[in-house]
Order: C-alpha cells, then sequence, then structure tokens
C-alpha cells in the first residue's frame, strides 16, 4: 500500500471524515474550553478573543463556522474533556445547524477525541490539528511541504495509540516459530516511523544546502537580518515595503509559511539580505516547532533581528511574549545590538494613542505603517545605526600595484566611494571591524 494511500486512510479512519478530501465548503461550530485557573496556562488573552482567533483560523482553511461559545469547565473530563451536559448541549447544536465537524479550541488527548466522536458522530479537530493542517494548505515549498507532513505524521503517530478499535486484528506469522503476527497497529506505526526517518533524511539534505549557501553568504560582508513576529502582524507587508517586492501579503493568519530571502540595496543600506519568516502564534504546536527548526534556526544567524508587532492589538504585549518565548525555545539570546522593534500598523490608532505611544517609546522601537509607509525613514536610521555598531566607515590608500587588495576589499566590503589620483586610489567603504583587522594584518603582511 502506498503510504500516501494510507495517511489518508488514516485522516478517513480516525477523524470520520476528512474534510480535504472532498470539494465542498464545510460547516463546523467552535467551541472554545475555558478552563479554571489551576488546569489552564496563565494567560492575559480573553476567551472571547481566543474564540474569535480560532474561528478566523477556521475561516484561513476557508471552513464556515455557523456557531462559537465558550464552555466554562471546572474539572476537564479524562473521557470527553467536556462534562456530560455540554456534550449534550454540543451535540443539540450540531443537530440544530447540521454541521460537518466541531472545531475544539484547545488540545485534546486522542481519547477525548474519539470519545467525543463516538458520541457526537461528527469529526472532531483540535487546535494543533487544525493549524497543522493550515500549515499545510499554504505550503509552497517542497522543504515546506516536507515539514509540514513530518508535522503531521508527528502529530497522528500519538492518535494511534488505543484510538482505533479495527486495530486489535493481527497479521499471521509467516514463519513456524516465535509469537503471533504483527497487529494492525505496530504495522501502522512502523510505515509512519519509516517515513518520519525518510522525510528528515530529506530535511537534512535541505538543511545541508542552507549551510553552503550560508557559508557563501559569511564569505561576503552581507548584513542578515531577519523578520519576525505574531502571525498576521504585518512581516510580509514590511518585507514589501522595504524590498519592492510583492510576496503574499493579506490580512489573514499564517499567510506566509516559506521562508522568504531578498537583498537590500537602497540608499545607504547596501549588501543586507532581509528574511520574511514565518509567524508564530500563541500555543504554537510543538509539532510544527520541531519540524520548523532547521527553517526557523536562520534566525538564529541573523545579524539583527527585527520584531513586528501589530501594535494596534489590544494584545500586543500578550502576543509579543510568546514570540519571545518562540525565539528562546529556538536558542537565539538577543541584546541592544542585534534587536530592534518595530511598532506597526500605526495608521490604525487614533491620534491620541499614536502620540501616547510615541512618548513612551524606547531606544529599540520605531513606529510604522508598512501599508501607508508613515515611519519607514525611520526604520531606514535605525537599521543603519545597527550595522554601524558592527561596522566601521573608512578611507583606505592603495597603490595601484595593490590590485589584489582592491579586489578583496570588493569582495569584503562596501564601497561608497572611489577617487583617483596620480599614484594611489583613494576609497571610502563601510566594512565589518573583523574584517578590517584582517585588512591591516594582510597590508603588513605585504
Amino acid at each position: 500500500m502506498l503510504l500516501s494511500s494510507f495517511l489518508e486512510q488514516v485522516k478517513i479512519i480516525t477523524n470520520n471524515i476528512s474534510y480535504k478530501l472532498i470539494n465542498k465548503t464545510f460547516k463546523s461550530i467552535v467551541c472554545h474550553p475555558e478552563l479554571r485557573s489551576k488546569f489552564k496556562k496563565k494567560s492575559a488573552i480573553d476567551s472571547s478573543d481566543c474564540i474569535n482567533e480560532a474561528v478566523l483560523l477556521a475561516n484561513s482553511l476557508g471552513i464556515k463556522v455557523e456557531f462559537s461559545k465558550i464552555y466554562r469547565i471546572d474539572s476537564p473530563n479524562n473521557s470527553t474533556l467536556f462534562n456530560n451536559g455540554q456534550v449534550e448541549s454540543i451535540n443539540s447544536k450540531i443537530k440544530e445547524l447540521n454541521v460537518d465537524f466541531l472545531i475544539v479550541d484547545g488540545k485534546l488527548s486522542p481519547i477525548q477525541q474519539r470519545n467525543l466522536e463516538k458520541r457526537l458522530l461528527v469529526k472532531v479537530i483540535d487546535r494543533t490539528r487544525l493549524i497543522l493542517d493550515i500549515f499545510e494548505k499554504r505550503a509552497a515549498t517542497r522543504e515546506g511541504a516536507l515539514q509540514i507532513e513530518l508535522a503531521q505524521l508527528e502529530y497522528q503517530k500519538t492518535r494511534l495509540v488505543k484510538s482505533w478499535t479495527h486495530l486489535e486484528r493481527q497479521r499471521g506469522s509467516l514463519s513456524f516459530i516465535g509469537g503471533p503476527g504483527e497487529s494492525q497497529l505496530e504495522l501502522d506505526r512502523r510505515l509512519i516511523n519509516n517515513q518520519i526517518i525518510k522525510i528528515k533524511k530529506k530535511l537534512r539534505d535541505f538543511k545541508n544546502t542552507r549551510n553552503l549557501h550560508r557559508n557563501q553568504r559569511n564569505k561576503k560582508p552581507y548584513f542578515i537580518i531577519a523578520l519576525v513576529g505574531y502571525t498576521n502582524a504585518g512581516k510580509s507587508s514590511l518585507f514589501n515595503k522595504l524590498t519592492g517586492e510583492n510576496v503574499l501579503s493579506k490580512n489573514m493568519l499564517f499567510a506566509t509559511l516559506d521562508t522568504k530571502m531578498k537583498k537590500l540595496n537602497k540608499g545607504s543600506l547596501k549588501n543586507i539580505i532581509l528574511t520574511d519568516t514565518v509567524g508564530f502564534i500563541s500555543e504554537l504546536p510543538t509539532e510544527l516547532i520541531m519540524s520548523f527548526r532547521s527553517t526557523l534556526e536562520e534566525i538564529n544567524y541573523a545579524d539583527l533581528l527585527i520584531n513586528v508587532r501589530d501594535i494596534s492589538s489590544r494584545y500586543t504585549e500578550v502576543q509579543n511574549m510568546d514570540v519571545m518565548n518562540t525565539i528562546k525555545e529556538i536558542g537565539r539570546e538577543i541584546n541592544d545590538n542585534n534587536y530592534l522593534e518595530v511598532l506597526n500598523k500605526v495608521d490604525l490608532l487614533e491620534k491620541d494613542h499614536t502620540e501616547l505611544i510615541k512618548r513612551n517609546t524606547a531606544k529599540n522601537q520605531v513606529m510604522v505603517s508598512a501599508t501607508t509607509g508613515q515611519g519607514i525613514s525611520d526604520l531606514h536610521k535605525a537599521i543603519e545605526d545597527k550595522i554601524n555598531n558592527k561596522y566601521q566607515i573608512c578611507r583606505i590608500k592603495l597603490k595601484y600595484n595593490k590590485s589584489d587588495m582592491e579586489s578583496w576589499l570588493y569582495d569584503n566590503a562596501v564601497i561608497l566611494d572611489k577617487k583617483y589620483y596620480a599614484d594611489h586610489v583613494n576609497i571610502k567603504l563601510k566594512i565589518s571591524k573583523i574584517n578590517h583587522m584582517r585588512f591591516q594584518s594582510m597590508l603588513i603582511a605585504k
């Protein structure tokens, strides 16, 4: 059996119906379990806003949400998460609205998912599965597709445990010696594990290629900037504004999944590579962080991180905490020299609010609107200041018989100006402090 066919069977058997296999608009209801404080993670986001975000996630997949509700849970039911009365209430709503499935804006265990599907007789997906499916739909590159497939397999592997009744049966052993044959559960788990190994090998090839490209960049005087931030904060819009590109930029969650790079040459900002990365979100599935780790590790090699924040969101501080926690989980350390915050979407603020934020901005913060272009010149200056912390501008006199040294400068510095004289050339350049020391050593050696 082809593994792709097997995986589709996994989706159908475990979920009763796969909304990705049929070309139609599906209807759903969204339920947000509001756990009592002792059971939930600390969060400053209201449940009403959490469920609104879940509805937006569903809409991103083209799913029509007919009804959404917050269910307060004093003690989570190990079998169904919701208590019996709440399950009956959900069941009534499903029958009344004739929806195709239920979205639970939280994490369900395999047992809870199976029991809910048995009682409700519809497909049930949790927040993790919803985000995984959005990523699958949006991945545009081969590497992105492989990363999503890996995350889905890691997630699906946990769903095999005690989830299927048909997995009790066993295949007969081909040998007359030994114990019983391989159970269907063991076979399916082995198939998934084998596919995980194959995908990880392919992703290692992509990582090796990326390392080669990175090594090539390191030989040149490129300054690497990575845009990070909460999903829909405006990273792609800012990327387009700075580079003149036209990458997908929409007012939707996870519009960008695949990392994009573009060389930036504007005014004094030369030899800069700008990277647009995938957006973060609260409770980003662990499977995704693991699968995208090799891509997200580009953040670790950037000379400057620009954290793009949606300053118009009333949860901008909470969203920023999620972003900073994800950066920390990736392993990147930040300081005043390698970090900058862009307070985006100032055009959506009231004038008084804008003035208040402006008075309280820190030295590492710049207010902009990627849509209107407001504040972009300030951002250019802030970036240049960061670069100047690592680079220095100087003038160098070279005799005409030092053409090899001049070639080295073109490869390892940014030439700003060049003047010719009778016996020498005067070069104004921007060079990293390390490369300047190397150059001085080479001159002495000559």
